[in-house]
């Protein structure tokens, strides 16, 4: 599965995918502005998403968006805050 921007996304929509979901791991494909990566950014957990120790920013012990349905939201816990409107959406 592929994980691509929506309108509400800070910088806007982008029609190519920026993410592939693998196993409960999120990878940056290379779409995304700092190209492919073999280690993971983020991992699944009850759907909440966590950064890993392979994002830029760092490991979380608090997720940063939440799944609901086929779309992610930004939590409480990312850096810009909680969003009403999804910034991605899961295909």
């Amino acid at each position: 599965m592929y994980i691509y921007r929506t309108l509400h996304h800070p910088e806007g929509w982008k029609g190519l995918a920026e993410f592939e979901i693998r196993d409960n791991q999120i990878f940056t494909t290379v779409h995304h502005a700092s190209g492919t990566h073999t280690q993971p950014w983020f991992e699944i957990t009850n759907d909440k998403v966590y950064p890993t120790v392979y994002h830029p920013n760092g490991r979380s012990s608090f997720p940063w968006f939440e799944i609901n349905g086929s779309s992610l939201k930004t939590s409480i816990n990312h850096p810009k805050g909680v969003q009403g409107l999804p910034w991605y959406k899961i295909q």
